[in-house]
């Protein structure tokens, strides 16, 4: 019987360390600022690269790589946040603009993902005509290894090889990439009027071997899940 409970004990002890695992920060002053927000937009999600480049490739592959990044970050987060916005017990009580219509408007505007990353929340927040941005912050060492469906193939523009995983549609494997250290980090962050509402981050390894979107859902629907906002039914 002991033994019984204090196996139960370190059950519930572990329970208890992993729910607690996970803090993301929220201004004292949230529900106070938010009070009239109705809308909020999801804004290309700024990349950082801190590895060494793969040699074959040139600067315009890494500019249309890390495009496509920043593309498929957005697409994942704005569906993440969706996913988990309402429940048996919780609602989200604002909406999200249309993506296509965020994309449109700093189209309109000329600007790039990239060049978006640049603005300031502030100005992003006007120029969008939302109560609030969320911006996405990847830091990584590597590049994904199949961003196909989000309109490069890689097999075909850059040297593969150096890439982890599989030449897509050929079934060739590519040398294994070890996952020994976190090198993904990743910020998500509710800004509005210049302030920091909400942060959540993610630290981990990856397996690059995993395709692109695997690795990349498996971050953005953690931050969709803990996104704020929430009001009980």
């Amino acid at each position: 019987m002991k033994n019984l409970l204090l196996c139960l004990t370190l059950v519930v002890s572990i329970v208890v360390i992993s729910c607690r695992s996970h803090k993301a920060y929220q201004s004292n002053a949230f529900e106070e600022a938010t009070a009239n927000h109705k809308l909020v937009a999801v804004v290309p999600a700024e990349m950082i690269y801190t590895g060494t480049p793969p040699k074959k490739l040139t600067s315009d592959d890494i500019v249309k790589i890390e495009e496509a990044e920043s593309i498929a970050f957005q697409e994942s987060l704005y569906n993440g946040i969706l996913r988990h916005a309402n429940g048996r017990k919780f609602y989200t009580r604002i909406e999200l603009q249309d993506i296509s219509t965020t994309r449109k408007i700093l189209t309109d505007a000329n600007l790039t993902n990239r060049k978006a990353w640049g603005i300031s929340d502030k100005e992003l927040k006007a120029l969008l005509n939302v109560d609030a941005v969320v911006r996405l912050r990847i830091q990584k060492k590597r590049y994904m290894s199949d961003l196909a469906s989000y309109g490069i193939d890689l097999a075909k523009s850059i040297g593969w090889e150096y890439m982890g995983g599989k030449i897509p549609g050929t079934g060739i494997g590519i040398p294994h990439v070890n996952n020994n250290t976190n090198d993904i980090y990743a910020t998500c962050s509710l800004l509005s009027e210049g302030r920091t509402l909400w942060n959540d981050s993610y630290k981990s390894a990856s397996n690059w071997n995993n395709p692109a979107n695997e690795i990349i859902e498996d971050i953005t629907d953690n931050f969709g899940r803990h996104f704020p906002y929430k009001q009980r039914k």
